[in-house]
């Protein structure tokens, strides 16, 4: 039935299951992420660094700033669609996020990297 569903006869379920499953996806990693804010409560710069050190914390970081992207994306094009009524306009602002999108992306991959 799922399989069905993510079809061409219903174009519009990706879209809808993408942007459900990017936010729980961002749910859970809040709920980790104040839980070890709670837990290990960094007080200086020190503390901040290590708190973001381990190798499981940037990759989860990595792939919260994913589906945020993709949530984002999803969601400000179909605010597009709906209340920008030229398409060239619409195409123009759907391009310029898609380019802030990237470099928020490339920035984060580059803060969570270095």
């Amino acid at each position: 039935m799922l399989i069905e569903l993510l079809t061409e006869r219903y174009p519009g379920m990706r879209a809808w299951l993408t942007q459900r499953l990017t936010g729980l996806v961002m749910a859970i990693y809040s709920i980790v992420a104040l839980l070890r804010f709670f837990i290990i409560q960094p007080e200086n710069y020190e503390a901040w660094v290590s708190f973001s050190q381990p190798i499981w914390w940037r990759i989860a970081s990595l792939i919260f700033w994913l589906a945020l992207s993709m949530h984002a994306w999803l969601g400000i094009r179909d605010v597009f669609k709906d209340y920008v009524p030229n398409y060239v306009v619409q195409r123009v602002l759907q391009n310029i996020l898609v380019v802030l999108l990237w470099i928020y992306l490339a920035w984060a991959l580059w803060l969570l990297l270095v």
